[in-house]
């Protein structure tokens, strides 16, 4: 292989001939907006009538909460993404921080997450679809195959270019913001509450611990499985990024604090309009599709324009379905450039011109696209609920890292750090997962179903875990040999970063001269030199 090709580059200086790199085709703006949108505030006012119907009027503290705890995690993400802007995000951090075998744990239980959001979300997309065309809900086999339509089309849109994405993706933020602001200002203004019914639970009597034990932590699974997920979309594409080190924390942490506090407002706009917890209960019964439109728009404003928010309430699910579908594209593509999965060598394919992981994608949506022939309306909020256990499992292991790492010296700062709090964070941050990731699948049968419907939720993470680690043992067979950098120990080789934005050897991770022969390994889909080409073992 001639030295020429390894020093062909496009306009930004990434080696175009190296697998492992992809054009950083996303500005500071463009990765905030995949954030933004993936938070998609404007579907606040669908989770309303899950947190009331779970709390009553006095459910809002629960998004509160979650915000102020993600917030948290997103500040201990900075640092992470600072010190190791890496694709994969958090699969990447905790193969520095604990090692290869739990980083591909990690990046399973992301990408099992995200494929089950992104098929809850195209289940119920096709409802809101029916629901703005006055059309009536479709049967099971016609719901499932109209699901299947809109994960083809996210897949298309996600395989042509980044341009297109960010485009659509400005679009759906500012659909979201726009229809939460102004849909939630009209509903304020034909409130038919004052604030103190804010502080109104089912149970009666006020805020008393009984509540907080019991309908609070209700409502906060609601929250946790289906609101302010996505904010950590700016490190799973870091590689895409233009000067990710200090753009990508601060990404995280404004877009998560705006697209909250907006969602928020949305919550308690709804909760403001809403003639009392027992009626929105009972239009969940009816339509849990659009319930909290049938109650608050449609009863406050009327039926357009409740047709009106319903079709933006399309947009930003389908916005936020893609890049479901973008997150578990990225990841499986990390975990097939280490050689972790079968089929890594088609997997970690790039496209030659906009270096996309189609392969990835296409792989995504398929298995995307099976879910919802499986899916009852039931089935679909267990299948949102319980995709946020791996992901609060993914969150955990990597903070978790951290801590271990500060206590053994082994930290280094990177541009962008909470300084002296970090610690601190890192404790609150991972307390918090743990007990967020715990009480989604707390076995209840008002969310998830009676008897043995209950523990649905648990025993699907139990084979999401199962299969991880079967996957381990075969990436790891052997010793692991068969898996990327076997024979080198990179948990702290801040060089490795270098891969992604320069000429760089896979193996021994030296900067390689511009004159130096270098060789490209087929096997190992790396560009490596000659020294590291006699002796790598494939």
């Amino acid at each position: 292989m001639s030295p020429s090709s390894t020093e062909s580059t496009v306009p930004d200086g990434t080696p175009v001939a190296d697998v492992r790199s992809m054009r950083r085709g996303f500005s500071v703006w463009g990765v905030s907006s995949l954030s933004f949108t993936s938070i998609r505030p404007l579907i606040g006012f669908s989770l309303a009538a899950l947190l009331i119907k779970s709390a009553g009027l006095a459910s809002w503290p629960a998004l509160a909460v979650l915000l102020v705890l993600m917030l948290v995690v997103a500040a201990v993400f900075g640092a992470l993404s600072s010190r190791w802007p890496l694709e994969g995000s958090v699969a990447s951090w905790t193969r520095q921080l604990v090692g290869p075998r739990a980083g591909l744990l990690v990046g399973w239980a992301y990408l099992c997450s995200y494929l089950l959001f992104m098929s809850s979300l195209a289940f119920f997309d096709t409802q809101r679809i029916l629901f703005a065309l006055g059309l009536p809900a479709p049967g099971h086999f016609a719901a499932a195959c109209f699901a299947t339509l809109i994960i083809a089309c996210t897949t298309l849109l996600n395989s042509v270019s980044r341009r297109l994405q960010t485009l659509l993706m400005y679009v759906a933020g500012a659909v979201s913001v726009a229809g939460c602001l102004v849909f939630g200002t009209l509903l304020i203004a034909n409130a038919q509450r004052n604030f103190g019914d804010l502080l109104q639970t089912p149970i009666g009597g006020g805020l008393e611990w009984s509540w907080w034990a019991g309908p609070f932590l209700a409502a906060l699974a609601f929250a946790s499985a289906t609101a302010l997920r996505g904010f950590e979309m700016p490190a799973e594409v870091a590689e895409e990024v233009r000067e990710p080190r200090r753009a990508i924390p601060r990404s995280m942490f404004w877009t998560l604090l705006v697209a909250g506090l907006v969602t928020l407002y949305g919550v308690i706009a709804v909760a403001l309009s809403v003639p009392g917890a027992e009626a929105v209960s009972g239009q969940f019964v009816e339509n849990p599709y659009a319930s909290t439109v049938v109650t608050a728009v449609e009863g406050s404003l009327g039926m357009g324009p409740a047709r009106i928010l319903a079709a933006l309430l399309v947009v930003a699910t389908f916005a936020a379905g893609s890049l479901c579908q973008l997150a578990a594209s990225r990841t499986l593509w990390t975990m097939a450039r280490d050689r972790e999965v079968p089929r890594h060598s088609w997997l970690s394919r790039l496209s030659d011109r906009e270096r996309l992981p189609r392969n990835a994608l296409i792989t995504v949506g398929v298995v995307g696209a099976i879910f919802p022939f499986f899916l009852s309306v039931k089935a679909a909020f267990v299948l949102a609920g319980v995709s946020a256990a791996p992901l609060m499992l993914a969150f955990f292991i990597p903070v978790v890292g951290l801590i271990a790492a500060r206590r053994r010296e082994r930290w280094q700062h990177g541009p962008w750090s909470p300084g002296p709090w970090l610690g601190l964070l890192s404790f609150v941050a991972a307390a918090a997962l743990a007990g967020l990731g715990l009480n989604v699948l707390w076995p209840r049968e008002a969310q998830y179903g009676e008897g043995l419907a209950a523990w649905h939720p648990l025993i699907i993470f139990a084979v999401i875990i199962v299969a991880g680690l079967i996957l381990m043992a075969w990436a790891f067979r052997d010793g692991g040999i068969h898996v990327r950098n076997h024979g080198h120990v990179d948990r702290d080789l801040h060089e490795r970063i270098l891969l992604a934005h320069t000429g760089t050897c896979s193996v021994c991770h030296r900067a390689l001269g511009v004159n130096e022969e270098v060789f490209w390994n087929r096997e190992a889909h790396v560009t490596i030199c000659v020294a590291c080409d006699e002796d790598v073992v494939v």
